[in-house]
């Protein structure tokens, strides 16, 4: 048996990359980094891109001390991969007998057990503001992102209740104003979910055994699919089956399908054609 996948402790890790910093381990310190992690410096104006970058930006601060010393006042996760930290640094330039002090917050942003964007300040309050907004902005955005099915999901719905012949379903993947454009192979355009469902009733009556499959969809991006279509089916009667395949591309709006628009064999290069240009015009 598998183990479950587990969420990682931030508060862990950020506390484990405080500690590398403590000791001056760089190795350890970029570890804790993505490739392409961002850090940068709000009251500095300073921004390093890469590990290799952010390697190079612990050196010159580390280098210049003596008797370096990093720890943390208090970590908070904040959620939705967002963590606040209040740290301090000391340390002795080197050729001097005085100390320095710092005391910064870091806004950090975690993918995984990964950073991919930290961010300093001086100011702890205004620190402490951005990490929470930023936190709710990105739980906003997952809840979207969680709740609004993407349009390869629609396609895939429809298909899923037109093979077992749950037209209630179907209809609920259709926008109440769909249009389905058939004019191409049947020379009828249904709009509405009323004129589509009889469409589809007549069809899936016609057969015993029906069954649609879209061979590879492809989302081309701005709400626009493009599949070609099989169709196998036994007709009422008839012992054999007969098939068929069609270019369909599929649009979406407001969490729906808005249109289908059906090509022939014959024409599926046209139909991909024009699915690539309706997605370039939608961009």
């Amino acid at each position: 048996m598998s183990a479950e996948p587990t969420t990682p402790d931030l508060v862990e890790l950020a506390r484990r990359l405080d500690e590398a910093a403590n000791r001056m381990d760089l190795d350890a310190i970029v570890s804790f980094y993505a490739p392409d992690a961002v850090w940068e410096s709000v009251g500095l104006g300073t921004s390093f891109e890469g590990r290799t970058a952010i390697r190079g930006f612990w050196e010159d601060m580390t280098v210049a001390y003596e008797d370096f010393e990093w720890w943390s006042e208090g970590i908070l996760d904040l959620g939705n991969g967002v963590v606040f930290n209040v740290d301090r640094a000391s340390g002795r330039p080197v050729g001097s007998t005085g100390r320095v002090e710092l005391r910064i917050a870091i806004v950090a942003v975690w993918e995984g057990s990964l950073v991919v964007r930290g961010t300093t300040y001086s100011d702890i309050d205004q620190a402490r503001a951005a990490a929470e907004r930023l936190a709710e902005s990105r739980r906003q955005a997952m809840c979207e992102e969680s709740t609004t099915p993407d349009v390869m999901e629609l396609v895939r719905g429809t298909f899923d209740a037109a093979n077992r012949r749950d037209f209630d379903a179907l209809m609920g993947f259709y926008a109440p104003n769909a249009l389905m454009d058939a004019t191409r192979t049947a020379g009828i355009a249904p709009r509405g979910r009323e004129a589509i469902r009889g469409l589809a009733e007549e069809w899936v009556g016609a057969y015993e055994e029906l069954e649609w499959v879209a061979e590879e969809p492809v989302d081309l991006g701005n709400g626009v699919v493009f599949a070609v279509v099989s169709q196998k089916a036994s007709p009422v009667g008839v012992t054999g089956y007969v098939q068929q395949r069609e270019g369909w591309i599929w649009v979406r709006f407001d969490d729906l399908i808005a249109s289908v628009t059906i090509y022939p064999e014959a024409d599926i290069d046209e139909a991909r054609a024009a699915a690539e240009r309706l997605a370039a015009e939608r961009g």
